[in-house]
């Protein structure tokens, strides 16, 4: 797709979708905002995937190794996904989202081996593309025999479409999967209001200051003690630092691909 033919496909469809038209807008002029900001350096503040883990469970540091092997299945299953993805077109129907949207395996791991000891009732993610958080989490809760994924996600361009939203989820693991469909500005509130309590919370939706800050602010108050409050990307913005500086609480960062940290705060 060219850039004019991409142009024209976008006007039209956000003349169709009016109201995603103006949250596409929206988000751009947030994303400009942002870009004059300086953000935050996490290069000093990161650990290894062990070094969290034992951190937080010094009681599990050895069955780290295991656990990770237990994850080679999956991890196959999201390298073939991928894989057949590499020789499409993107934006395309059979491709909606870069392969730069996806989780690294480190982070994957991380959100898998968490909810394998938390052994969590209900966690809530915003933005979920092909999935491949969502996976990592899922295979962990079906493991449990116990828990629910709540996604929250929608459709921002022509080429999207609900079904690719979680495409990479293998069928066995969307037994605890509940998709939320609709942008996270839109359903986070009300979607939290019906479950009055959640254990785990991953940001992965849209990377503004004002989106993110947003959705901190409004699940730490229902996120339950000894809880974890997770972001993907925070190092596109300071909402993460000024969030976490504000409520005098203490982080940890994970390094992941191309110069990209995941947060993780503990509520205790």
């Amino acid at each position: 797709m060219n850039n004019l033919s991409f142009l024209i496909s976008f006007f039209i469809f956000a003349i169709k979708h009016p109201k995603i038209g103006k949250q596409i807008l929206e988000a751009k002029s947030q994303s400009q905002e942002d870009s004059k900001i300086l953000p935050f350096n996490y290069s000093e503040k990161k650990s290894s995937l062990d070094q969290l883990i034992k951190f937080f469970f010094p009681d599990h540091s050895n069955i780290i190794e295991d656990l990770t092997k237990q994850t080679n299945e999956l991890q196959n299953h999201g390298n073939k996904f991928f894989n057949k993805l590499k020789s499409e077109t993107y934006p395309s129907k059979k491709k909606p989202y870069p392969l730069t949207y996806t989780l690294d395996n480190q982070s994957g791991l991380f959100l898998y081996i968490l909810c394998k000891i938390v052994k969590p009732k209900i966690v809530v993610e915003t933005g979920v593309a092909y999935g491949l958080s969502s996976m990592y989490i899922l295979q962990a809760l079906f493991e449990n025999k116990t828990g629910t994924l709540y996604s929250i996600d929608s459709i921002f361009s022509p080429w999207q479409s609900k079904e690719m939203i979680g495409s990479a989820i293998p069928k066995h693991l969307r037994e605890n999967w509940k998709l939320i469909f609709g942008s996270s500005s839109d359903r986070l509130k009300d979607t939290l209001t019906t479950l009055d309590s959640l254990d785990i919370f991953f940001h992965d939706s849209l990377h503004t200051y004002k989106n993110m800050k947003f959705e901190f602010e409004t699940v730490w108050p229902l996120l339950n003690q000894n809880g974890f409050l997770i972001s993907d990307d925070i190092s596109g913005n300071n909402a993460f630092y000024d969030f976490y500086s504000k409520m005098n609480l203490e982080s940890f960062v994970l390094p992941q691909n191309e110069n990209s940290f995941l947060g993780i705060i503990k509520k205790l």
